[in-house]
């Protein structure tokens, strides 16, 4: 039986790695899969987790004090409970008490926490699931004093392991959002906003303090390339001939129906991406850029929005209506995290996955 185990952050991914390993030790029949260890190198990252995604409708959710809130985490437990009639998803709690899940989308699951009545009621659990390969109790109760012992020294030692504050490389990112009306953010070992996404502050911001890079995985990008920003595209020629990296993905107009029509719920959507991708070439010839250096399409279903800004990630997942149609992402919740380490790192090479097989823009 597939199991999906999701995680949000250095600690969770730590849990979720132990848990990964241990699980079929107790329930041989179990395939538990988790997305940092069981992506081929080189393959596309994001169709292969929204590919596991869909086929997986068993969901364990590692939530830590730290990832709480995350977007990612949130993003990754309403895909698994995407049909509740066929799915079971339960979110295992370390370090922290039930009673903290109470308005928060993780309160619609029945979550255990980690110990070892909590454990083993999980175990219990998924083998009822099984159909074809269910154990008798007594069979797994043995199994399960066996390796607890060891599984829980695993989990209190990556316990003791400190979890690294608020790094340096992103509080630039956050003190330039401080005066833009956006909430106050919860910061742990990344910062959590509950709105302000996709609006024309936030692309203010990230144009006028963005030192070494700006990275956009977007749709129309109809924000950014804004006379708002003009100032920005003026400069970006001299800017990008001392190093500045900037690049830009749009989704292809020509994409597959399917695609073009879950990006979006109206119906001239193509001719609006075409649209903006003439009104961003608009803005690069004049100041002597080729657009087919920056900017690219893509064809795939977009799972995120997200930007690099120097040494910061901000990312939001894309959340979809009953149609399967993507809702606005205008004020909506985000996450800054570092992009050096962890979750930050992992969005970083995800952009560059889908930058090399994407589409230069083209001027004809």
């Amino acid at each position: 039986m597939k199991v999906f185990i999701s995680w949000s952050g250095e600690r969770s991914q730590l849990y979720a790695r132990e848990l990964k390993e241990w699980l079929p030790r107790v329930i041989q029949t179990l395939e538990p899969w988790m997305s940092d260890t069981d992506i081929e190198r080189g393959s596309r990252w994001a169709l292969e987790l929204g590919k596991n995604l869909e086929t997986h409708n068993i969901g364990l959710i590692c939530v830590t004090p730290e990832n709480m809130d995350a977007s990612w985490l949130m993003f990754e437990a309403g895909a698994l409970s995407k049909s509740l009639n066929s799915s079971w998803v339960c979110p295992i709690l370390f370090g922290i008490n039930p009673s903290r899940l109470k308005s928060t989308p993780l309160e619609q699951f029945n979550a255990v926490v980690f110990n070892k009545e909590g454990i083993k009621k999980l175990l219990h659990n998924l083998n009822k699931l099984q159909i074809d390969s269910r154990l008798d109790s007594s069979v797994l109760d043995d199994s399960f004093k066996v390796w607890w012992p060891e599984f829980e020294e695993n989990i209190n030692n990556r316990s003791k392991i400190p979890i690294i504050g608020k790094s340096d490389c992103w509080n630039g990112v956050l003190q330039a959002l401080e005066n833009q009306g956006l909430p106050k953010p919860s910061i742990c070992q990344s910062a959590h906003f509950s709105s302000g996404f996709e609006t024309h502050p936030l692309y203010e911001s990230l144009c006028s303090f963005t030192k070494n890079r700006l990275n956009i995985f977007g749709r129309k990008n109809r924000k950014l390339f804004d006379k708002e920003h003009q100032l920005f595209f003026n400069e970006l020629k001299g800017r990008r001939e001392k190093g500045f990296d900037f690049k830009c993905l749009f989704i292809d107009p020509g994409s597959p129906p399917d695609v073009l029509k879950t990006a979006h719920r109206d119906q001239d959507f193509k001719q609006q991406l075409e649209n903006c991708i003439k009104n961003a070439i608009s803005f690069l010839i004049p100041p002597g850029i080729e657009p087919g250096e920056i900017c690219r399409t893509y064809q795939m279903v977009r799972p995120f929005h997200l930007s690099i800004v120097d040494n910061a990630v901000l990312y939001t997942p894309v959340q979809v209506d009953e149609y399967g149609i993507a809702k606005p992402l205008t004020r909506a919740p985000f996450t800054i995290t570092p992009a050096d380490e962890g979750e930050g790192k992992m969005m970083v090479e995800i952009f560059n996955e889908v930058w090399a097989g994407a589409k230069p823009i083209s001027t004809d």
